[in-house]
């Protein structure tokens, strides 16, 4: 039979074992975005690298409208990144939370344990006496 505080622990650890999976796929998802950033920022320094000293107009409008699309893609690239940052922090602090709850359970657990053991000693040393017994 499972003891509540028994059954409180393994809740802990499946809600730790969640966070833990979810910061694994933010973590992911960070270095995803680190490489996005990285690549459209080196094609952007690219479209200004690669310009020649004579350009006609219409040249000049695809490329301004080339790094204005490129440089959205990085504002929300870099946006994403701070979401991403600000969801692994909570993901961090949820499990130091967890694990302070935790140590809790286990110190009640112990508590508990205690009081068992000297309850179980009373009981055996037959301080608890029934009502009803006659005592000689």
């Amino acid at each position: 039979k499972k003891k509540k505080y028994d059954l409180f622990l393994v809740l802990k650890n499946i809600k730790k074992n969640k966070l833990l999976n979810n910061l694994s796929t933010l973590n992911d998802e960070k270095k995803r975005l680190d490489f996005v950033r990285k690549t459209l920022n080196e094609m952007l320094d690219q479209n200004f690298i690669n310009s020649s000293n004579e350009i006609s107009g219409s040249d000049l409008k695809v490329r301004a409208s080339y790094a204005q699309n490129l440089i959205n893609k990085i504002e929300v690239s870099r946006n994403r990144a701070t979401h991403v940052l600000g969801e692994i922090n909570n993901n961090l602090a949820e499990i130091g939370k967890i694990e302070k709850q935790k140590e809790k359970i286990l110190e009640k657990k112990k508590i508990n344990k205690i009081l068992e053991e000297k309850l179980l000693d009373l009981k055996n040393d037959n301080y608890f006496r029934p009502k009803n017994s006659i005592s000689l």
